[in-house]
């Protein structure tokens, strides 16, 4: 069973109509839009049942530290997108990609992100982009050289969203902060 089985089993066993692109597209939409966003927050966003246990799956948490620690990092040049894998067809490949993207908007939204209009002309060339994946047709998309683009898509998206993150929740440097303390 692939990561993303897994993650879509751990959406299914609290109730939640997401699938993993998706639950993952809402997380990162909403650290950019209010920056860091609790844990519960984000499942309580993607859960339906309001009665179901507390208890987060373990392979959310998982995925949520995992991001966390991608978007803290010094080091870090891109995120880990949650993507149907190369052995799924193109087809569902491509649904996911959507569903990644719509995810992202929906969660910028949820947690009113800036206008439009305040952003930089980077993060509004990145919003203008995810709106267009969001509605790809994705019985449109039939060749294997489709599937190259797909990568070049995921590529880019995984740099440009977390540099989107870190112009608008831009780091505190640690002596910055203690000066202000003083």
């Amino acid at each position: 069973m692939t990561d993303y089985e897994r993650l879509q089993q751990a959406l299914d066993s609290m109730g939640a109509l997401a699938n993993p692109s998706e639950a993952q597209g809402v997380l990162i939409g909403m650290w950019i839009g209010g920056g860091p966003a609790e844990q519960s927050r984000w499942i309580d966003e993607l859960a339906e049942d309001e009665d179901r246990s507390p208890v987060v799956p373990e392979e959310l948490a998982d995925l949520y530290r995992h991001f966390v620690e991608q978007l803290t990092g010094a080091d870090n040049l891109g995120l880990d997108l949650v993507l149907p894998g190369e052995d799924a067809s193109l087809k569902t490949q491509v649904e996911g990609l959507v569903d990644f993207a719509q995810g992202v908007l929906y969660g910028y939204a949820i947690e009113n992100g800036p206008a439009r209009r305040a952003l930089s002309e980077e993060a509004r060339e990145v919003f203008d982009d995810l709106g267009d994946i969001a509605q790809l047709d994705t019985e449109s998309v039939k060749t294997e050289n489709d599937a190259f683009d797909l990568h070049q898509i995921e590529e880019y998206l995984s740099s440009a969203l977390l540099v989107m993150y870190l112009q608008l929740h831009p780091p505190v440097p640690e002596s910055a902060g203690s000066q202000r303390l003083q």
